[in-house]
């Protein structure tokens, strides 16, 4: 198949490898020259500007900086909807918010193409090994045709629903990783104010539920909603973070951001009278507006 490739950094690379290695001719094209130089050397073409590399192309990759970007070298004279192969399928391998994916994926529509978001999650290691997460946003035929393209390069491939569905799931695996991240930062912060080193913290909190195994429990949990008392409720995570909030001030003279907000948020929970509610059930109680803020 005939695909074209545009932006090829660091995470491109290895992809366009990827495709290459699966038989496929690559058309690729960045404004780099050394990236394309990289790109060239496992296999692709190289393509003089951004039409270049989609002229003719079943399917367009495009793993730009942001949307902005995207904008334009989708929309641009000379660009991929201009270029593309009569009824291709484009591919956002980027970050890019819902309501622009889905007005991108509506233009694709009006002009007889496919439009697919597919945001990855991992990095470089990852994508040279073959084993990223997608999380793609496609209507079922363009995921059909896509799907063995993911598949060289994502060991992980989620078809979550119609375009833009890719990147609402992007946005909430941010929003988890950077809360867990903020969570243990604070907790290392703690810990080596107090004489604890933090590498070594981080031995300790890997062999324990956080964060590695609160997963394996919210899980089954979620699925069998709905959520009601637990043998360990709401009220001993907020004893224990009461204790989190006095030590880091009284003993270590800190202000954990991110422990005062859990704080806040338990003690929402507690004025409302959820002391014996499931701690795995948070996410009702915010669904329910209980905990706002």
């Amino acid at each position: 198949m005939q695909l074209g490739f545009i932006g090829v950094g660091v995470m491109g690379v290895p992809i366009v490898r990827h495709l290459v290695s699966a038989g496929h001719t690559v058309h690729a094209y960045d404004p780099a020259a050394a990236a394309l130089d990289k790109a060239q050397a496992v296999g692709a073409q190289p393509a003089a500007s951004v039409g270049d590399a989609a002229a003719g192309a079943q399917v367009v990759f495009a793993a730009v900086s942001n949307q902005d970007v995207l904008g334009e070298v989708l929309r641009q004279p000379d660009g991929i909807f201009e270029r593309a192969a009569a009824g291709a399928v484009v591919v956002d391998l980027g970050t890019t918010a819902p309501p622009r994916c889905r007005a991108f994926a509506e233009d694709a529509r009006g002009r007889g193409m496919s439009y697919v978001d597919a945001p990855l999650s991992g990095s470089a290691p990852w994508a040279e090994a073959g084993t990223l997460a997608v999380m793609v946003g496609a209507e079922p035929e363009a995921f059909a045709t896509v799907k063995p393209l993911l598949a060289t390069f994502g060991g992980s491939i989620f078809h979550l629903g119609p375009p833009g569905s890719g990147q609402i799931a992007k946005l909430c695996h941010q929003l988890a990783f950077m809360g867990t991240l903020v969570g243990l930062s604070e907790a290392v912060v703690l810990g080596e104010r107090c004489g604890i080193d933090g590498v070594q913290l981080l031995d300790v909190l890997g062999a324990c539920v956080s964060p590695r195994h609160v997963l394996d429990f919210y899980k089954p949990k979620l699925a069998s909603r709905p959520f009601g008392e637990g043998p360990t409720g709401l009220g001993i995570f907020y004893k224990d973070l009461k204790a989190v909030h006095e030590f880091a001030q009284q003993d270590a003279g800190l202000t954990l951001p991110l422990g005062e907000a859990l704080l806040a948020i338990f003690q929402q929970a507690m004025d409302a009278g959820y002391q014996n509610f499931d701690p795995f059930g948070l996410s009702e109680l915010i669904d329910k507006g209980v905990i706002r803020r």
